[in-house]
Parts: structure tokens; C-alpha cells; sequence
């Protein structure tokens, strides 16, 4: 009878729990929408102020006034509304709700929690600094970046300099996508990106004198700029590099960027003495640059035993247009092993277009033959040692 009186009293207990958990719940989304009912009412009747400040070229110094002199309780509901509003915005509007943000004291509050125990609230305030712009603590970011000891506040701090976009912080995106608390790659990536061309002089210098990590990012992103003054340093890097890594992406970097005086480089990363890999980026590489030269280039690289570095040439000639049509037509058209991918590009061509060129036109070939003579390869390439 104690055992079954037990159980009883337990059960009852669970029962018990269960209510309160429950009652807890609802009355939390109670209070929860309450207070959001009860900030949306607070907010209402600044939402027009709000419109015209960041619709009008000129604000309007009364309608400032009015959101500066608002009371403590309608400022906590109006913060998180302007913030929103600045994810949305670009421009002059986002720079005076921006504005607004620092006069009330915003960005000074949000600077001390990055300092705070909590590495939610650190975090949290890192990114809705990153969304500042100028007017953000860079240093304190960079300082975050760096030392965090949580590696998403680490994160999020590197995301947050992107965001802001100085260029000054270059160095330190470099220095935090290496080391035993580095940010994944692709963050410190994404962030460098996002600084601009004007981040080229440090980027040089890292690709330069930096480890290997840091080289092969700075490779990455000033491709991705499309940085012409780093061409020489990506091309010593292409060639002399002792990270594989880093060469492959020096080599796209220069097919990205597009200079013709890039082509020598690129051949003799694509040369059969050269790793697989490397070779099959400088095929595609020597698509980007394009010209007569690339073309012919191209036209030998068909027939490579290596089917990816074959197969990248082929796909490069089909991005080239009409001018390389006649050079995939022989080949398709051949007993050659460039023959197939030759014929795969032809077929893409014609679904993607609906075109192609009458064999009529073309002739056919036993063998591509690229000549200095040929009209559409152009002068040929000529390998260096």
C-alpha cells in the first residue's frame, strides 16, 4: 500500500510540474506580446518622423528633435525599431538614423558590452556595431577579432569589420584567419573582401611576406578585387610559391584579374611538369584572359592526358564565343582525345544559344594543328624553360 501511495504522490507531483512549466510558458508569451503590443504603441507615433528623416534630402531639424527627446521608455522600444530600419537602408537615410543611434548614446552603450562577461551579449553587440559603419570602435573590434576567447564573438567580430569596411583593419582580418584562434577562413575572406581595393597595399604585403594561410587569402581576395598594380606579385607567387595552395590560387587570381601580359606566366603553369591540379586552374585561367593567344594556347592544351586540365580547356574555348568556334569544330570533328570534350562544349553551346556553326564551313581535320598562320588561334605559344 506505501509503494502504490508513493507512486500515486509522485505522479501527481509530475502532474504538478507539468502545470506550472506550462502556466510559466504561456504567461512568459503573455508578457512577451504585451510588451511588444505595449512597444509598438510606443513607437506609432514617431514612425512618420522616422520616415520623412530618412526619405528627405535635407532632415528636418524639428522631426530630429522630436526622436532625440524621447523619454527613456520610448527610446528602449524605438532602438531596435531604428536598428532594423539601418539593416534595410543605404545611403544618406541610414547615415542620419546611424547619427541618431550615437547622439542617444547607443554605440558608447554597445561598446561597453563587448567588454561585458556574457559572450552572447558580446557577440551580439559586435554585430550591431558592424552594422555602424564608421562610427563603430574598429579597435575594439579588431581587439575582439584577435583575442576573444570565444571563437564565435571571434567570428562575429571579423564579420562585423567587413560590415564597417575600413580598410585599416586589412592587417588584422590577415592576422585573424591564422594562429591557434583563428576565424574560419572563409570569414576572414568574405570580411577582407568587403574592405575594397583600397586594402590592395597590405594585401600585396601579406601575399608577399605573410605565412601561408595569409598568402593564400591575400591571393584569393585580390583576384577577387580584381587588383591590377598586384599582378607582378601574383605572378612570382604563381611560379615560386612552396605552398601548392598558394600557387593554385595566385594563378586564378591572375586569370580573374585578366591582364594579357599574365598569359607567359599561365603557360608555364600549365606546362606537363607542373602539378595537376595548378595545371587545371591555369587552363581555366587562360580562358579568363582570353585573346588570340589564349586560343591557341588552349587549342594544345585539348589533347592533355590529364582529363581535367583537357576538359577546363575545352570549357574555357566554349566561354571565348564565335572566335574559338572553328578551333572546338575541327577538334569535335577529329580522331584526337580532345575530341569528346570538344563535342561536349559544342552540345552545351547549342542548348544554352541555339546556334551553331555548319560543319560545311569548317572542314575537318585529322588532328589540331595550331600554326602561327591560323587565322583563329592566332600566333602560337611558345613554351619557356
Amino acid at each position: 500500500m506505501n509503494i502504490y501511495a508513493t507512486v500515486l504522490v509522485a505522479g501527481l507531483a509530475l502532474v504538478a510540474v507539468s502545470v506550472a512549466l506550462g502556466t510559466a510558458i504561456v504567461l512568459r508569451r503573455w508578457r512577451r506580446g504585451r510588451r511588444s503590443r505595449h512597444d509598438l504603441a510606443l513607437v506609432e507615433p514617431f514612425r512618420p518622423v522616422l520616415v520623412t528623416l530618412v526619405v528627405d534630402e535635407w532632415p528636418d531639424p524639428a522631426a530630429l528633435r522630436q526622436i532625440l527627446g524621447a523619454d527613456g521608455r520610448q527610446w528602449r522600444a524605438l532602438e531596435p525599431h531604428i536598428t532594423a530600419m539601418i539593416r534595410k537602408l543605404r545611403g544618406d537615410g541610414r547615415e542620419v538614423l546611424v547619427g541618431l543611434l550615437d547622439q542617444r548614446g547607443t554605440i558608447k552603450a554597445l561598446s561597453r558590452r563587448l567588454h561585458q562577461i556574457g559572450a552572447v551579449r558580446r557577440a551580439r553587440a559586435a554585430e550591431l556595431l558592424g552594422l555602424l559603419g564608421e562610427r563603430a570602435p574598429r579597435l575594439q573590434l579588431e581587439h575582439l577579432a584577435l583575442h576573444d576567447r570565444d571563437p564565435d564573438v571571434r567570428i562575429v567580430a571579423a564579420r562585423a569589420l567587413g560590415e564597417i569596411g575600413d580598410p585599416r583593419s586589412a592587417r588584422t582580418l590577415l592576422a585573424a584567419a591564422v594562429g591557434p584562434k583563428a576565424v574560419p577562413l572563409r570569414i576572414a575572406a568574405r570580411s577582407l573582401a568587403r574592405l575594397g581595393p583600397a586594402a590592395a597595399p597590405d594585401l600585396i604585403d601579406s601575399l608577399v611576406r605573410g605565412g601561408p594561410s595569409a598568402r593564400a587569402v591575400s591571393a584569393e581576395i585580390l583576384g577577387l578585387l580584381g587588383v591590377t598594380s598586384a599582378s607582378r606579385a601574383l605572378a612570382v607567387a604563381a611560379e615560386q610559391d612552396h605552398e601548392l595552395d598558394v600557387r593554385i590560387r595566385s594563378v586564378r587570381a591572375l586569370g580573374r584579374i585578366g591582364l594579357p601580359a599574365a598569359l607567359p606566366v599561365l603557360e608555364r603553369c600549365v606546362g606537363p611538369d607542373q602539378p595537376a591540379p595548378m595545371r587545371a586552374v591555369a587552363a581555366r585561367a587562360v580562358g579568363e584572359v582570353g585573346g588570340p593567344m589564349a586560343i591557341g594556347l588552349l587549342g594544345r592544351l585539348l589533347d592533355d592526358p590529364t582529363h581535367r586540365v583537357a576538359s577546363n580547356a575545352a570549357q574555357a574555348l566554349g566561354r571565348l564565343g564565335d572566335r574559338a568556334l572553328p578551333l572546338l569544330r575541327r577538334t569535335a570533328e577529329g580522331p584526337t582525345s580532345g575530341a569528346e570534350h570538344a563535342r561536349e562544349v559544342l552540345a552545351e553551346r547549342r542548348v544554352r544559344t541555339g546556334r551553331d556553326v555548319p560543319s560545311a564551313n569548317l572542314g575537318r581535320v585529322s588532328r589540331v594543328n595550331v600554326r602561327a598562320s591560323d587565322p583563329v588561334a592566332g600566333p602560337a605559344v611558345v613554351g619557356r624553360s
